[in-house]
């Protein structure tokens, strides 16, 4: 198992892109057996302008985990966190969170905000990674091949 002091994390660059979506691909296919988007949502988010700083997880010269968050006025809000199969369970994705509330602090935003939806089996990842539960609501953007209903779950994590 890695040390944190062997994960690089740092800004992403644009040579990485095909890096960057070779590991949101390995990492969200899994995932896309309980849930995806509907077209709808993707040609929604497709026409979002956000302003977003991502990350990568480097290991050895590879990127192995990447992340995106953006900045808001009290908060930093984290989107697609994904961590390449290879290397799950390593605390590779804490390490990447830990880099966000960190410059949140910096920042002087003393929260961090991510979504999931509950039937992947996030929610009690994010908790043991210092993040509560504030919001659930019926995920209406998303299909499911094996569930009726899917949640979708907000959570913080709050600095004092």
């Amino acid at each position: 198992m890695k040390t944190s002091s062997e994960i690089l994390i740092r800004e992403a660059t644009s040579a990485e892109a095909d890096e960057v979506a070779a590991v949101f691909e390995a990492a969200f296919a899994p995932i896309r057996l309980i849930y995806r988007p509907t077209a709808e949502t993707l040609v929604r988010q497709a026409d979002q302008h956000r302003e977003e700083t991502r990350l990568v997880a480097v290991i050895d010269e590879q990127v192995v985990a990447t992340v995106e968050f953006d900045l808001h006025e009290t908060y930093l809000h984290v989107l697609g966190l994904a961590v390449h199969p290879d290397f799950q369970r390593r605390g590779i994705a804490g390490c990447l969170l830990d880099w966000i509330s960190n410059h949140a602090i910096n920042l002087g935003r003393h929260t961090v905000v991510l979504e999931t939806i509950k039937e992947t089996g996030n929610v009690p990842l994010f908790e043991k990674l210092g993040f509560q539960v504030v919001d659930e609501a019926i995920a209406s953007w998303c299909v499911s091949e094996i569930h009726e209903q899917l949640y979708f779950v907000t959570m913080e994590r709050t600095f004092v």
